[in-house]
């Protein structure tokens, strides 16, 4: 039997009444179209029609635009979205292909995820939809998840140097994940059967740097083994050695570390002997290296040495569309790890995101672990003493509270028509619920 309602024309009066955005580009970001709720949420009107994307970007009247993300890494792209008017929104833009394989439209999903989500649910069906459509690379015990444009840029970065074998210097804050970048390169390149060996330069003393890394012969110096020493030079043959903080090493050692790199060669302490070295040096720092070579505590030369090719690891709060995706991936392992089931609220999504991070992704890590220790309950709760640099400075602790209690009360107004259903899902007493509305004025 035929069904009447598969036409063009039906079908685009179905998307027009959808209570979500919905937005469909061409391949070059060019906008075909809009529905009424993708205008309402976004406060965009109909002439954006026939126009590129690019240009609200350009314009700043959008912020970050997912589609054209998706169309420069042709995938889907997610974005976590916090309004003026403190509607949260999800953006998922979708590459559509043709039968031959090429990028023909994108399609835009938008939706109001402060009415989308019931507080008192799994609120994990949104955040699986956003991981879902995140990047996650496995390097060993780690991975690697982006869903930034900065991090795709990164990992892009990171494949293509990782098939030559040319030194690479990857600089980023403490915390951004740099040795596992370093980890992807060394997967990724045609040393991946042989050992990837990471020595942090910054947690060795100087005087004991230089017998780690070069080794020694027997009788080299009072105290040291009598049969000698292996270094680490010698365990990387042929494999990769990633110098975690190569900032501290010392200028003595910058020398014979840029001899080794020039002449690839090395001498154990106490030999004179020549060993021929065959190995890939990848370095990282936290510091500003150009800085550490104006002060001439970093030198130039053995820099270049190392940096031909530079990778920047943006921190944190400067790639927020991956805070989401990486607090999901952290959440299921430690809710495995622990066994114990725990889910993230409405009220923590939003203050995960508007947190500035100063530890990084290593920060994200051991909170989400922190939280799923102690919270109570099934759903994560923020740690109050976790707040952003500025709000140490702006607020004390207990205008704080009151300032996220005021937040939470308003995100679990947006949900319920009424406060005795307020009451229920959030587990109080309906009189609580009206005497905290009556001291916020809500």
């Amino acid at each position: 039997m035929k069904n009447d309602l598969i036409t063009n024309e039906n079908i685009i009066k179905c998307i027009d009444e959808s209570n979500d955005g919905i937005m469909i580009s061409d391949a070059e970001g060019r906008i075909l179209y809009v529905n009424a709720s993708y205008l309402n949420m976004t406060k965009l009107d109909k002439t954006i029609l026939d126009h590129n994307i690019g240009e609200y970007v350009s314009k700043g009247i959008i912020t970050k635009s997912t589609c054209l993300s998706c169309i420069k890494y042709q995938r889907t792209y997610t974005h976590v979205h916090h309004e003026k008017n403190g509607v949260e929104i999800i953006t998922v833009s979708k590459p559509i292909f043709s039968t031959s394989g090429e990028l023909e439209y994108t399609v835009t999903n938008v939706r109001d995820i402060s009415s989308y989500v019931n507080l008192s649910q799994n609120l994990m069906e949104v955040n699986e939809k956003i991981a879902q459509s995140s990047n996650s690379i496995e390097c060993g015990d780690k991975e690697i998840i982006a869903n930034s444009p900065e991090m795709m840029q990164v990992i892009n970065l990171a494949q293509t140097v990782s098939k030559v074998d040319a030194s690479v210097l990857i600089l980023g804050e403490t915390g951004v994940g740099k040795d596992v970048v370093a980890c992807y390169i060394h997967k990724n390149s045609p040393r991946a059967s042989q050992r990837f060996i990471t020595l942090n330069c910054g947690a060795i003393p100087g005087e004991l740097m230089e017998s780690e890394l070069f080794g020694y012969t027997p009788g080299s110096f009072t105290g040291g083994l009598k049969e000698g020493k292996k270094g680490i030079l010698h365990y990387a043959q042929n494999g990769t050695l990633f110098l975690d903080e190569i900032g501290e090493l010392p200028q003595y050692l910058q020398v014979k570390l840029l001899r080794v790199l020039e002449n690839r060669v090395y001498s154990p302490i106490g030999s004179v002997e020549e060993i021929p070295i065959d190995i890939r040096i990848i370095a990282a720092t936290n510091q500003n290296i150009q800085e550490q070579i104006q002060k001439n505590k970093f030198r130039e030369d053995l820099y270049y040495r190392l940096s031909v090719v530079t990778i920047n690891i943006p921190p944190l709060r400067e790639r927020q569309s991956d805070i989401i995706p990486l607090a999901v991936n952290f959440l299921k392992r430690y809710t495995s790890k622990y066994g114990i089931t725990k889910k993230l609220g409405v009220d923590t999504l939003i203050q995960l995101q508007q947190y500035d991070w100063p530890g990084n992704v290593r920060e994200l890590k051991n909170m989400i672990e922190k939280m799923v220790i102690l919270s109570q309950g099934n759903t994560l709760d923020f740690p109050s003493n976790n707040m952003s640099r500025k709000e140490m400075s702006e607020y004390k602790l207990n205008e704080y509270m009151e300032r996220m209690e005021k937040e939470y009360l308003i995100n679990v107004k947006k949900l319920f028509s009424s406060t005795r259903q307020m009451a229920e899902a959030i587990g109080v007493d309906h009189s609580t619920v009206v005497r905290k509305f009556k001291k916020y004025n809500l």
